[in-house]
C-alpha cells in the first residue's frame, strides 16, 4: 500500500510544476516575437528527481525521473491577448526508485499546458492560470526552430500529514 501511494505522490509531482525556475543557463536575448506562433513538443525529460517524505520521524527517499515518447502536442502562443494553448497528446515513461525496487510505467498525458496566459520577463516564459498562478520556465535556447525550456523544481509541501521534500530539472523542447 506504502508502495502505491509513494508512486501516486511521485507522478503528481512529475506531471505538475509548482516553483521557480533558476536561470543560470538562460538565453540572454529571448524577445516575444520568437515566442509567438505554432510550436510542437518534440522532447520532455525529468532528470535527478528525489522525494523525501517524513511520516512521524520515519523518513522514505524516492528517486524518480521520466522522458517523453509519442508527441503528438501542438502548443500556441498568441499575440493579443497573450494567450497559450495546447492540443494532442504525449506519453511520459516515469521510472521511480522506492525502498531499492525500480518501477516504470507509462503515462498517456494530454493539454500540455494548464494554463490561460503567457508573458516572457527576461529569459523567463512564464505561464498564468485562471487563477494567477504563475509557473516560470527559463529558456535554455531560443532560434527561429527550436525552443528549450527548463525548469528547477525544489519544493516542501504536506500531503496526508506528512511533509515532502521534492526535487527535480525538467526540460523540454518545442519545435516548429
Amino acid at each position: 500500500m506504502k508502495k502505491v501511494f509513494f508512486l501516486s505522490l511521485i507522478t503528481v509531482f512529475s506531471l505538475v510544476f509548482t516553483s521557480c525556475s533558476n536561470d543560470e543557463d538562460a538565453v540572454s536575448n529571448a524577445n516575444e516575437n520568437e515566442i509567438i506562433g505554432t510550436w510542437n513538443l518534440t522532447a520532455l525529460q525529468t532528470k535527478d528527481g528525489k522525494s523525501n517524505t517524513d511520516f512521524d520521524g520515519n523518513s522514505i527517499e524516492t528517486t524518480f525521473s521520466s522522458v517523453g515518447k509519442d508527441f503528438d502536442t501542438v502548443v500556441t502562443f498568441s499575440e493579443d491577448p497573450q494567450n497559450v494553448t495546447s492540443e494532442g497528446s504525449y506519453t511520459t515513461i516515469l521510472t521511480t526508485t522506492f525502498m531499492g525496487e525500480s518501477q516504470s510505467e507509462e503515462i498517456e498525458g494530454d493539454d500540455f499546458f494548464q494554463s490561460d496566459k503567457w508573458r516572457l520577463d527576461g529569459s523567463t516564459l512564464y505561464f498564468v492560470s485562471a487563477d494567477g498562478e504563475e509557473i516560470g520556465l527559463t529558456i535554455t535556447e531560443l532560434t527561429d526552430s527550436k525552443m528549450d525550456l527548463k525548469y528547477d523544481l525544489n519544493d516542501t509541501v504536506e500531503v496526508f500529514g506528512g511533509i515532502t521534500t521534492v526535487s527535480a530539472t525538467y526540460t523540454m523542447t518545442l519545435s516548429k
